[in-house]
């Protein structure tokens, strides 16, 4: 009986303890603290995407379509279902016969014991096998749908994924936008800045205002740069992450059509109890849930039918060469039945541990359906809000406009001061970058309550969908 916990060399052949590291495996390793440079030169290398001139204005369905095809993200799930594709003609094989061929030649001599040398002995066989499981109680029909329910599993990974990717794409696509807005908003807020403070220089040179009318006007046009600057390096950094969530060099230019901050998002017309039942029926994450019951139900059948007996025939034929002699010929036909007897408690523990798998998967089917139909009523609830909002943030920039105007107006004959004119364009600009905020808002929240329903890419309306009665199937 051996200690457990003794050491290593205890166990070891007696030669073996003659040369502690012959092999010098520790050469591989550094001191510690110290980095490591083993790597091969044979190293695979990390490629990025080549760099793919765009010159027209892209839409975000065109976006969507050429990530779709290039993201790596896609390519990964993409290549998993191709694998486990091939998973299920694997399990198909084993329907079929094996048939193998084997061959080999042998030289050799021996010395008897009164010290006579036999004479060298050349031969050579050859032979070719083939078997066949003829039943086995269903055990290859629950690996086969076992790597059916593999290939489902990989399936909704790669709508997953596509999902995933196009909602990445659609939020950044809209922040694009929207923060090229804002610069525009920006842009808008300096130039009348500077148009102020030309005012103000010109009223205080007329004796109509004083230097500190100069004074504010100066600073908040030094805000308004600032401001601009600031937006315009979060606009590079935005242009960086739409193109890489395109499949693209983050240094790649992509010009867009600028963002319509009069168009308010489509509006939902089914009922949000519609679009819970359709994302449980569709959504990708609930249908591999799904897809793993299936797996588990497959695992419990063939983990049962690795206790039951198998019956499997085999034949073979070939000759055997030696020396000049004749060649002599065999041959074989035979059944196999295997009966397992004991496996040590092995098989009705993996079958107990098959059937658990089986109930936790049920379960995880239940906590998926239940966390989407979450997601869905408050996204739904969100773009509600967001919608409304944009449609309120219009309306208080149509009011901003108006009153600007009025009180330039009122500045330029004197009936209004200049901390009235700044207070005004400040409102304005505050409401402009409110309606660009909740305008990209709500299209964001329309791309979350689309990626919940299982929907690759934004809608462009969700009066679509179709309307889905309470229990009704697809």
């Amino acid at each position: 009986m051996v200690a457990v916990g003794g050491p290593a060399t205890a166990l070891s052949a007696p030669l073996d303890l003659l040369w502690q590291d012959p092999f010098d495996t520790q050469g591989y390793s550094v001191p510690l603290g110290k980095t490591w440079t083993g790597a091969p030169s044979s190293l695979p290398q990390a490629r990025l995407p080549a760099a793919k001139p765009i010159r027209k204005p892209q839409s975000l369905a065109a976006l969507t379509a050429y990530a779709l095809a290039h993201n790596p993200q896609t390519r990964v799930a993409w290549e998993n279902l191709r694998a486990s594709a091939a998973g299920v003609g694997a399990a198909d094989a084993a329907f079929l016969p094996s048939l193998s061929l084997s061959a080999n030649g042998i030289r050799s001599q021996s010395n008897t014991t009164a010290g006579f040398a036999i004479p060298v002995l050349n031969s050579s066989s050859e032979s070719l096998s083939l078997t066949w499981v003829l039943y086995e109680f269903g055990l290859r029909a629950a690996q086969r749908d076992n790597a059916l329910a593999q290939l489902y599993l990989n399936g909704f990974e790669n709508n997953q994924a596509l999902s995933q990717v196009a909602l990445t794409v659609t939020q950044d696509y809209y922040q694009f936008i929207g923060q090229k807005a804002l610069v525009q908003s920006y842009t808008q807020t300096v130039r009348e800045d500077r148009a102020n403070l030309d005012a103000a220089q010109l009223k205080q040179k007329s004796g109509m205002a004083t230097i500190a009318d100069v004074l504010q006007a100066k600073s908040a046009l030094a805000q308004a740069v600032a401001q601009l600057l600031s937006a315009r390096a979060t606009l590079r950094s935005d242009q960086s992450a739409l193109a890489a969530s395109c499949g693209l060099p983050p240094n790649n230019s992509i010009p867009v059509a600028p963002l319509d901050v009069d168009q308010l998002p489509p509006s939902i017309t089914p009922s949000m109890a519609q679009l819970v039942h359709r994302a449980v029926h569709n959504n990708p994450l609930v249908q591999e849930a799904a897809a793993r019951i299936l797996a588990a139900r497959a695992t419990v059948r063939e983990d049962a039918a690795q206790g039951l007996p198998s019956l499997a025939f085999s034949m073979s034929a070939g000759k055997r060469f030696q020396n000049n002699l004749q060649p002599s010929e065999n041959w074989a036909l035979g059944f196999t039945l295997k009966v397992p007897l004991f496996t040590g408690f092995q098989q009705s523990y993996a079958i107990q541990e098959a059937q658990r798998q089986e109930r936790s998967a049920q379960a995880s089917l239940s906590q998926e359906a239940q966390s989407i139909a979450l997601t869905v009523g408050q996204d739904y609830q969100t773009v509600l809000g967001a919608r409304e909002a944009a449609r309120a943030s219009q309306i208080a920039v149509e009011s901003a406009k108006a009153s600007l105007a009025a009180i330039r107006a009122q500045y330029r004959v004197g009936l209004a001061t200049m901390l009235n004119l700044l207070s005004a364009q400040a409102t304005l600009t505050t409401a402009e970058q409110t309606r660009v905020q909740d305008i990209t808002t709500a299209y964001t929240q329309l791309a979350n309550l689309a990626n919940a329903l299982g929907l690759i890419g934004l809608p462009r309306n969700v009066t679509k969908l179709p309307t889905l009665a309470a229990g009704s199937k697809e």
